[in-house]
């Protein structure tokens, strides 16, 4: 068996699957073969199937690093780079038996949710000065809708009339591609009833983020909040105003953690929402503070006489 050269191959297989594949995973292995040409001028070496091997990973890695990235971004490209590795070898190209050894995993992230207080907050806040378009009552009404279904900002932003079927919203998501039954929260039977069943939809996700930061901010959602991340192999302490951690995807990492903690829901069916596949992954996604477990778990019988 011979190897072949790696950003070729990679190209290969991406091209072959690039109708099943979306637009980011697409755009995360174009990034992975710049890096890797990169890698390859900068240290004048040919990377075939067959030269990744575990002291290669370990290069990469320290290559990525210098190149200034976040742990969790390096991680990505090497699990990407460990796959098409795999793939090789079902191909019968050559490969190295190394190439698995690294054993590289991922951080935890740090990003907020919005407690149901905040939600409601949110939700009844009066905007002083607003556009014609009232874009910032439209987006906020949007987020809320995200806030009180869990779904993906593709699939919160893509509601039509269709999609209301009595007391639930019935969505056919588009990541996963399966079908979702969320029952409507009142904030959004009523906010399906001020636009007439014609919610906002369709705004670029860019514009979206954009304006919600700033409506956050309005609304006063200043509590500083401090968290740490690696960047180039080195651990940062960054401290925000929690306004400026939202975006559109807050929203239903909100509703997924808001429902956990209600403590009436089986975490199964939870997930069953969410897609998620397994609890690991669940409570990875969801986020709670030591003060959030507290107060669950406080009227438990355990903690009585």
């Amino acid at each position: 068996m011979e190897g072949v050269f790696l950003s070729d191959f990679i190209r290969e297989v991406i091209e072959k699957k690039s109708r099943r594949k979306s637009v980011h995973s697409l755009a995360v292995y174009n990034a992975l073969i710049r890096h890797i040409d990169s890698f390859s001028a900068e240290y004048d070496c040919d990377i075939f199937t067959n030269s990744v091997t575990e002291e290669f990973i370990e290069d990469f890695i320290i290559y990525l690093e210098n190149a200034g990235l976040r742990h969790n971004t390096i991680v990505g490209y090497i699990q990407k780079m460990q796959s098409m590795i795999r793939k090789a070898s079902q191909y019968n190209y050559a490969v190295d038996p190394t190439y698995d050894q690294i054993d590289i995993r991922l951080e935890d992230t740090f990003a907020v949710f919005l407690s149901m207080n905040e939600i409601t907050r949110i939700y009844y806040y009066k905007f002083e000065k607003q556009d014609k378009r009232k874009a910032k009552e439209r987006i906020r009404d949007l987020f809320v809708i995200g806030c009180l279904t869990a779904l993906r900002y593709s699939d919160y932003s893509t509601l039509t009339l269709d999609n209301f079927q009595g007391d639930y919203i019935v969505k056919r998501t588009k990541k996963t591609n399966v079908t979702v039954k969320v029952p409507m929260h009142d904030y959004v039977r009523e906010i399906i009833a001020k636009y007439n069943g014609l919610i906002p939809n369709g705004l670029c996700i860019q514009y979206v983020n954009k304006y919600l930061k700033l409506i956050m901010r309005e609304i006063g959602l200043t509590d500083k909040i401090t968290f740490t991340y690696t960047v180039g192999g080195k651990l940062k302490t960054d401290t925000k105003e929690k306004w400026e951690l939202v975006s559109s995807h807050t929203a239903r990492r909100s509703a997924a953690t808001n429902l956990y903690l209600t403590g009436r829901m089986k975490t199964l069916e939870i997930m069953k929402l969410t897609g998620h596949k397994t609890e690991q992954n669940f409570f990875r996604y969801i986020r709670l503070t030591s003060d959030d477990t507290a107060r669950a778990i406080s009227g438990d019988m355990f903690f009585r006489k």
